[in-house]
C-alpha cells in the first residue's frame, strides 16, 4: 500500500490516532513490515509518534484532549484544563492536565505539556465522552482540583466561578475521596 492509500484507508475509518496494531490491521502488513513503514514515514515527517506505539498523520493531528486520553490511559481531562474549558476559572491554561489511576506522569509533545495526576480508583469517575475524548463534568473537575489543594499540591484559585455548579454533585464527588480537608474546602465555598 502506498502512503496516500494508507491515509485514505485511515480517513475512511475515521481514525487519526492509531497504534502499531491498528496500522498492521488496516494496511495488511506484517508486524515487521508495519514497523519498517512507520519508521520510514516518521523519518520523512509524514507520521508523528507522541510516544512509542502511538501515531498520527502529521497533516491531520488529533485534538489535544483526545491525544491526552491516549498518551496515558486510563485518563480523562480534568483539573484546571477542564475548569478553564467550562469557564469556572478565568485563566488560559497552556498545559493539559488529566486524572489517571496510574502514577503521576508528564509528557511533552510538540511543545505541549500533558500532565497526569493520580487519583484513587474509587474516585476515578465523574467523566463522560464528548466527541471522541473523555472529560470530567464541571463538578468533578472542581473536586479533583480541590482535592490537590487540600493535599497542599496546588494553590487555591480564589477566582472560581461556581454559580452554575450543582452543590449536591460536588459534595457527592468529594465524599468519594474520604478526605476531611477536601470536605472542609467544599463546605467553605458554599
Amino acid at each position: 500500500m502506498k502512503y496516500l492509500e494508507i491515509v485514505r484507508a485511515f480517513s475512511n475509518k475515521g481514525i487519526n490516532l492509531f497504534s502499531t496494531k491498528d496500522f498492521e490491521q488496516i494496511t495488511g502488513l506484517t508486524q515487521k513490515s508495519a514497523w519498517a513503514a512507520l519508521g520510514r514515514y516518521c523519518k520523512k515527517g509524514l507520521i508523528e509518534s507522541p510516544r512509542r506505539g502511538l501515531f498520527y498523520f502529521a497533516d491531520n493531528p488529533p485534538y489535544d484532549y483526545l491525544l491526552a486520553n491516549k498518551l496515558y490511559a486510563p485518563s480523562y481531562v480534568s483539573f484546571e484544563t477542564a475548569l478553564a474549558y467550562y469557564s469556572i476559572i478565568p485563566e488560559v491554561v497552556y498545559s493539559i492536565t488529566s486524572a489517571t489511576t496510574k502514577i503521576t506522569r508528564k509528557f511533552i509533545h510538540q511543545g505541549k505539556s500533558f500532565k497526569y495526576l493520580k487519583l484513587k480508583t474509587v474516585s476515578f469517575t465523574g467523566y463522560f465522552k464528548k466527541e471522541d475524548y473523555l472529560i470530567a463534568d464541571p463538578e468533578k473537575a472542581l473536586v479533583d482540583y480541590l482535592y490537590f489543594v487540600a493535599l497542599g499540591k496546588k494553590k487555591a484559585n480564589e477566582r472560581l466561578n461556581m454559580a452554575k455548579l450543582n452543590i449536591n454533585k460536588v459534595r457527592e464527588y468529594a465524599s468519594l475521596f474520604e478526605n476531611k480537608k477536601l470536605n472542609q474546602l467544599v463546605n467553605q465555598r458554599w
